[in-house]
């Protein structure tokens, strides 16, 4: 699995250790990279568990997330909005 040069490894590890969390899906890490879909694809991830999400890393990183329309297609693209964040 490739990760995006423009995200820190540091950041996507710490995305990625919230949407696991979050979702309750632990068993599944080790498979989850930059390109895994997120909304539409895991069926862990609907309209609740978004809103979910969006509140624990609002917590996990100090900032304010609205909603963007593809900000939840993969994992790499969610771990990219929030190191944007973050600067």
């Amino acid at each position: 699995m490739t990760r995006s040069p423009e995200i820190s490894q540091a950041i996507f590890e710490d995305v990625k250790a919230v949407v696991v969390v979050t979702l309750d899906i632990e068993d599944q890490a080790d498979d989850l990279g930059p390109e895994t879909g997120l909304y539409g694809n895991l069926p862990e991830l609907d309209s609740l568990t978004v809103v979910k999400l969006i509140v624990a890393l609002q917590k996990r990183f100090g900032i304010e997330i609205e909603i963007v329309g593809d900000t939840f297609d993969t994992l790499g693209r969610l771990a990219a909005f929030v190191e944007s964040k973050v600067r």
